[in-house]
């Protein structure tokens, strides 16, 4: 994995340089309730509180013991890439089974010492993207499709301003730093050591402060900035 991770980011750093150049960035206004909007489709801010629900149900909690147990910003990013993935798994014969799938959600919640429960859809579709984000991260095909698909977004996508903005940069910057935690993890988490990949983030997460957060998991207008 660090062989195919670092070459991975090489091409996003080089990428970078070319993009920060003068390419257009996301991070335009969206309309109430609108996370982005990018291809044709428009992801929701109910879409991505569901989401996160679904990994407070597989048992992520907040790392500091305050706020929510997910990133935004990553979910946000995954649901904007979750075609391109999807499409490149199937063109590759990468697939994840009812069963298997079921299973691993299993084996995160107990990897996370939450209560077994039968996972929800979400829940399932949560482990499956991830697991998929995982098996292309190792395949040139793979790695090549979702630098593209980076690429893409930061051109094209509408985001709004509560989750910053969508960068190539930060794209693999965060590979690099979940494939070391992944190594780190590799030893507690076991077979499911890949769920780190659930926080792959586009964005840069230092721009989401606490009240952003809480604005983009309640569905509503952007709240103003509190006053420093």
């Amino acid at each position: 994995m660090k062989r195919f991770a670092a070459a991975f980011v090489a091409v996003f750093t080089l990428s970078a340089v070319f993009a920060l150049s003068g390419c257009a960035v996301t991070g335009q206004p969206a309309n109430p309730g609108t996370a982005a909007t990018y291809n044709g489709a428009t992801i929701t801010t109910a879409q991505l509180a569901a989401w996160g629900a679904a990994q407070l149900d597989l048992g992520f909690t907040a790392q500091d013991g305050e706020g929510v147990g997910y990133d935004p910003g990553a979910v946000l990013t995954l649901l904007m890439l979750r075609p391109a993935l999807e499409a490149q798994a199937a063109k590759e014969g990468i697939v994840f089974g009812d069963e298997q799938i079921l299973a691993e959600a299993q084996g995160w919640m107990a990897a996370n010492g939450a209560d077994v429960i039968a996972p929800t859809s979400e829940m399932v579709d949560v482990v499956r993207l991830v697991r998929i984000v995982h098996a292309l991260l190792v395949t040139e095909g793979g790695m090549e499709a979702i630098r593209v698909a980076v690429e893409s977004i930061e051109a094209d996508a509408q985001v709004s301003p509560l989750y910053g903005t969508f960068t190539l940069g930060a794209f693999g910057m965060s590979v690099d730093t979940l494939a070391a935690q992944q190594r780190t993890d590799s030893q507690v988490l076991g077979s499911v050591n890949y769920l780190v990949f659930r926080n792959l983030s586009g964005f840069d997460a230092s721009a989401q402060s606490d009240w952003m957060v809480d604005a983009g998991i309640g569905g509503g207008a952007p709240s103003p900035s509190p006053a420093p």
